[in-house]
């Protein structure tokens, strides 16, 4: 777990596009690669799974909701044939992060889905992206999980395009952040995101 130390004021977000992720990858180059990941690492959202929007920015104009997380992240208004994308690189925690605000969950949310757009470039197999959260006041984040490159759980210079991450167990939780975060080794491992929605569950 890592510290933050920035100060965040609970908010709670609406929508600044109504962008739905796609469930597809589109594949950049022939590299006689599958169109899936190797590991199966990855769940996909599909027409069929719902919630309730929280969160939605396509990073057309900058950061959106998110905050950039500090010097290892930067904002390019077209990169890889996609419009608005962040990029992280090389493994210094916030430094190599975005933020989410804390999102409220007072609709009686179980649980939120993360589904995003995202690109690795030179990730090897001792880098990693993450997705990290945290809830209410705590200054620390818990690792949700970690795809990592390689051509282990995710190919080098792919799309992966509504790639879904639940983050459960948040009955009892007023607000959760959400991090997206590179855990790379140096500033030439880079993740590239393109979109993100946040969905709230509720409790079944």
């Amino acid at each position: 777990m890592s510290t933050d130390t920035t100060t965040a004021t609970t908010m709670d977000v609406t929508t600044t596009t109504d962008m739905t992720v796609p469930a597809t990858i589109v594949l950049e180059d022939d590299e006689n690669k599958d169109e899936f990941p190797p590991s199966g690492a990855f769940s996909f959202v599909d027409d069929t799974q719902s919630g309730v929007l929280l969160l939605s920015e396509d990073f057309s104009t900058g950061y959106g909701t998110f905050a950039s997380g500090g010097h290892d992240v930067s904002h390019h208004a077209s990169l890889k044939d996609r419009t608005g994308v962040v990029s992280l690189q090389d493994g210094n925690g916030d430094a190599s992060s975005i933020l989410s605000p804390p999102i409220d969950l007072h609709g009686g949310y179980s649980a939120v889905r993360v589904a995003l757009s995202f690109y690795g470039l030179s990730m090897d197999d001792d880098d990693e992206f993450c997705i990290d959260y945290g809830v209410d006041d705590s200054s620390e984040w818990t690792e949700r999980t970690c795809f990592v490159g390689g051509d282990v759980d995710f190919f080098n210079k792919v799309w992966y395009d509504g790639v879904a991450v639940e983050i459960d167990g948040l009955d009892d939780v007023e607000t959760v952040r959400v991090r997206l975060r590179c855990q790379g080794q140096d500033n030439k491992d880079d993740v590239f995101i393109d979109a993100v929605e946040i969905r709230g569950l509720l409790s079944s």
